[in-house]
């Protein structure tokens, strides 16, 4: 099918967008698929897939072999990063996960348990070669990877980690000791003592204040809240 006879360019907006994502979330597929699935140019789906995978939603997944001698046809797939967004599992697993360690665990072995969930999350021995300021950009800098919003900011005597949006915050709106897997997280990169002073009077914001010349490891936190 040529261009020509294809039904319509694409629109602009995130509408056809959203349906080239929920196309690819099925398999991986070509332009030409694409195309013929969408009733579409195929430089129309040539643009989206661009501009997709400029923003880390799709990638290249190998190509696609035909009968003839032409050129293989490129196959495109979800990143991870962008199949797992559309997931809205994981914040009600892991209250349900929660739930249930409250009921099996008493409030000592709990916040244990969740320190070494921040410390896992962390996925690295403390760079402690680096600066104080260095690793704490680095946590800022993994909250962000994780989807928080989180900026630095210091002052005479403590640097604070201030949260615009909290990456765990449908959890810790259910129970605020999920705060604890966000401050030992933190508290590990950092390598140095981390007072959690989070805002949950609504919708959960992360803050965490690390006093300046603080180089030694941090100390265990309690759950919070």
């Amino acid at each position: 099918m040529t261009p020509t006879n294809r039904q319509r360019p694409a629109p602009p907006g995130d509408a056809t967008r959203g349906r080239v994502l929920a196309l690819l979330r099925e398999g991986t597929w070509t332009v030409d698929d694409l195309a013929a699935r969408l009733g579409l140019t195929d430089n129309a789906v040539r643009f989206h897939l661009s501009a997709l995978e400029h923003e880390g939603g799709v990638t290249k997944a190998g190509v696609k072999k035909g009968s003839g001698a032409g050129k293989p046809a490129v196959l495109y797939s979800l990143t991870r990063a962008a199949d797992e967004a559309f997931s809205r599992a994981y914040a009600p697993v892991l209250s349900a996960c929660v739930e249930e360690l409250r009921a099996a665990m008493s409030e000592a072995e709990l916040a244990e348990f969740l320190e070494r969930v921040g410390k896992r999350l962390a996925g690295r021995e403390p760079a402690t070669s680096d600066s104080l300021r260095k690793r704490v950009t680095s946590a800022s800098d993994l909250l962000n990877s994780l989807g928080g919003i989180t900026t630095v900011e210091g002052s005479n005597d403590t640097y604070r980690i201030v949260g615009r949006a909290c990456p765990l915050a449908a959890a810790v709106e259910a129970d605020h000791c999920v705060c604890s897997v966000v401050t030992a997280l933190v508290a590990t990169v950092v390598d140095a003592d981390v007072r959690e002073c989070c805002d949950r009077s609504g919708r959960p914001r992360c803050c965490f204040e690390i006093e300046k010349g603080a180089n030694k490891p941090a100390k265990r936190r309690q759950v919070a809240g």
